[in-house]
């Protein structure tokens, strides 16, 4: 009795496995016949920024010649559609799959800029894995911005940790606005806050200046005022260099930048203690005129 069972049991599989893969085939056969009659395009990510639409992906590949509306599924090259949609410049990767309604879905992801270079003939985006980023036509990050006389292979390979480092400080991040880049690679930073300059140098040890800029922002110019110097020297290796004002030359500081220097003395083991040393400008001797 055991034996016809198990001869049963046996004969019931071989059944239900020829039943599926019969079925499988007609379904496989049918699928193929279908036609896709719609198709729709999610950007996972559009909340965070509006780099890609819809309207663009579809655009990409009806330029390309990619027609699918009214295409059977079996004839689709779902890699094709994959590879043209991630030609666009702000899409950081793209999943294409269809379902048995006839019905094409795409979703992609967007890339993410970390900074922005701006020239006279040229402008980019460097995203997060340090690789060029077309602009949009329609939308504008608000990322750091990177101008002056950097080439590409400088701007992403000098700059690309320097910035990486200034997002990752919400207090730098909300600082810096700015870098530029002079014609020998130094660098200058432009602050939201005041009207000076910072002179960083070259972009050689920048954890250790930017922890000084730091510094000196929080516990140096709160004591001083906000818009006391109009420029900040990060160069020197101890301390932090402010070029101060006069009255006469605030009236004027649109088009003079004569300056006097005043010095804050950085010292690395007692950040928490900010002592600011202030040079005396130089008497001016008066004659008087003979009658």
């Amino acid at each position: 009795m055991s034996m016809w069972r198990k001869i049963l049991n046996i004969s019931s599989w071989v059944l239900l496995v020829a039943y599926l893969g019969v079925s499988l085939w007609f379904t496989e056969q049918r699928m193929n016949q279908l036609t896709f009659r719609q198709v729709y395009v999610n950007v996972t990510d559009s909340l965070v920024s509006h780099f890609i639409t819809p309207t663009e992906v579809t655009e990409v590949l009806s330029q390309k010649g990619i027609r699918i509306t009214g295409n059977k599924l079996s004839a689709l090259n779902r890699d094709e559609v994959k590879n043209t949609v991630k030609t666009l410049s702000g899409i950081k990767n793209a999943v294409v799959y269809s379902t048995p309604d006839g019905s094409l879905f795409i979703e992609v992801s967007q890339r993410t800029p970390v900074m922005r270079y701006v020239a006279p003939f040229t402008s980019y985006y460097i995203d997060s894995e340090d690789k060029e980023m077309a602009l949009s036509a329609h939308y504008s990050a608000r990322v750091l911005v990177v101008s002056g006389a950097g080439d590409k292979k400088f701007i992403r390979d000098s700059l690309f940790g320097m910035v990486n480092a200034i997002r990752s400080e919400p207090f730098l991040d909300e600082l810096v606005e700015e870098i530029s880049v002079n014609p020998d690679h130094t660098l200058e930073i432009l602050p939201r806050v005041g009207d000076q300059r910072i002179l960083f140098g070259d972009a050689s040890n920048y954890d250790w200046k930017l922890e000084k800029l730091k510094v000196f922002y929080k516990q140096g110019l709160p004591n001083v005022g906000w818009d006391r110097y109009s420029k900040i020297d990060l160069r020197f290796s101890n301390q932090v260099v402010g070029r101060k004002w006069s009255d006469q030359q605030r009236l004027q500081r649109d088009s003079l930048r004569a300056t006097i220097d005043t010095t804050f003395v950085y010292k690395p083991k007692k950040v928490e203690k900010v002592k600011l040393v202030v040079a005396k400008a130089p008497k001016v001797n008066k004659t008087k005129k003979k009658v």
